[in-house]
């Protein structure tokens, strides 16, 4: 890549904060993301302690913070190209000699910032609530991890939205991938309750390996071999994405058209 592509790039990462800005004013990221980023934790974590005392609460008030990240990186990061679809410049980026899956990449940055302040900003409020400092201490320590799984969660949020571009129910789609994140990553319940399959499944899907390196880290246990895990499939999904995007393209040429019609 030349030093005019890198430019480039310097510029696309400008405009896309530019963009979210546009799109999420402070005011909109204050009164409506971040206290719904709290209330979710807050809920889940509730529902553990009901469902598991103080210990379920502990462990789902972990995995509801950090499922989180899921709403900026997988639902909002995924309107990017939507929009783009949409507003019908989403051909232009095609034409660029610096591939689209690089600059869908780039422009998704600013999601992994919310992702990560959203999770920061979730565990701080339900461990205040809950009266759990020390809890608080270690999921703040945690935050290079925390960062970790909002990149392998963009990247399987770029693959969903390659597939999900060309029909009109992205949104739903996105949504409901979100929240089977929450179900079988081991958010809300350890893996050993779900069925074999499903928990071997688990593992090949952003924030398992991730939500397992936080939580041992918290116990002070081992948490490296899970972190690599975490990146691994990360890496897994952002070939996918390149893939399928690539795939997207072809059958948008072919029918002079990004919808499905």
């Amino acid at each position: 890549m030349s030093w005019s592509d890198l430019a480039a790039l310097r510029t696309v990462a400008v405009l896309s904060w530019r963009e979210y800005r546009a799109v999420y004013p402070l005011r909109v990221v204050l009164a409506g993301s971040l206290p719904r980023a709290i209330l979710q934790a807050v809920f889940i974590a509730y529902v553990g302690l009901v469902a598991a005392g103080p210990a379920g609460r502990d462990f789902a008030l972990v995995g509801g913070a950090l499922q989180v990240v899921t709403l900026a990186t997988v639902i909002k990061g995924g309107e990017i190209l939507l929009g783009d679809r949409i507003f019908g410049t989403l051909h232009r980026m095609r034409l660029s000699r610096i591939p689209l899956p690089v600059v869908a990449a780039v422009r998704w940055w600013a999601f992994v910032v919310e992702g990560v302040v959203g999770v920061l900003v979730a565990a701080t409020g339900a461990c205040l609530l809950f009266d759990r400092p020390a809890l608080l201490a270690g999921m703040w320590a945690a935050s290079g991890l925390v960062l970790l799984v909002a990149l392998s969660t963009s990247a399987f949020g770029m693959a969903v939205t390659a597939v999900t571009m060309a029909y009109r129910t992205d949104t739903f789609i996105a949504n409901v991938v979100s929240y089977l994140l929450l179900a079988l990553t081991g958010a809300v319940a350890p893996l050993d309750r779900l069925p074999d399959a499903l928990a071997a499944l688990a593992h090949g899907l952003p924030m398992t390996n991730g939500l397992l390196a936080v939580r041992g880290a918290l116990a002070d246990g081992p948490w490296l071999g899970h972190a690599a895990a975490e990146a691994a499939v990360g890496l897994g999904w952002l070939a996918a994405a390149a893939v399928l995007l690539t795939l997207q393209a072809r059958r948008a040429r072919a029918h002079d058209t990004d919808e499905r019609i």
